[in-house]
């Protein structure tokens, strides 16, 4: 493993209610349902995140690397903050690096990066081969409330809830199964990270 993300708190809110995906499934008075529909909602905002390299709503992730040079391009678009930047020393003693010794410096194009001040030199690491010696915490998303998030994205979300919901199966015999519809490609794309 050179380097690797992982989501490590998760939002507390969807970018659309059960009320509002209940509407667009025209669900409104049925209620049997709600439970798959409510899971349905995380199961579609994580698909479409996953396309576009993006979080919507405010996630914090772990990113792992094994030197330095690794560390410095995060591998999820939209990161807001960086929350900590930790290592293992040489007697493999977890270290916290002072927030001032670095910044996030966000691009244009959606990515992001750790930029390692001048004033920081870089610690010797602890020698095992693999494993993840640093860790950067930090947070990406367009916002902590579901009114963040871009409309053309909620709408991409409510399609993948849809799809989903009308596509319990993902093999059948003698059926025509339905691709993912083209119309939440269309919707997400503008915003798909390519470079990450």
């Amino acid at each position: 493993m050179i380097a690797n993300v992982t989501r490590t708190i998760e939002p507390t809110v969807e970018p659309v209610t059960l009320d509002e995906a209940k509407a667009h499934l025209r669900l409104i008075d049925f209620t049997e349902d709600d439970v798959y529909i409510t899971t349905l909602i995380s199961v579609a905002r994580r698909a479409v995140e996953d396309m576009i390299g993006r979080a919507l709503i405010d996630t914090t992730f772990t990113q792992t690397a094994t030197t330095w040079q690794l560390a410095t391009g995060l591998l999820r678009g939209n990161a807001r903050m960086i929350d900590s930047l930790k290592y293992d020393d040489v007697a493999a003693v977890e270290q916290t690096v002072d927030s001032g010794e670095y910044e996030l410096v966000a691009f244009a194009d959606g990515c992001a990066a750790l930029y390692l001040r001048d004033t920081f030199t870089e610690p010797d690491l602890y020698a095992q081969a693999g494993a993840g010696r640093i860790r950067i915490e930090f947070t990406a998303g367009y916002g902590a409330a579901a009114n963040a998030v871009p409309q053309p994205l909620t709408q991409a979300v409510l399609y993948m809830i849809t799809h989903l919901y009308d596509n319990r199966a993902p093999v059948g015999v003698n059926v025509n199964l339905n691709k993912m519809p083209f119309t939440v490609e269309a919707l997400s794309n503008p915003y798909k990270i390519y470079n990450i």
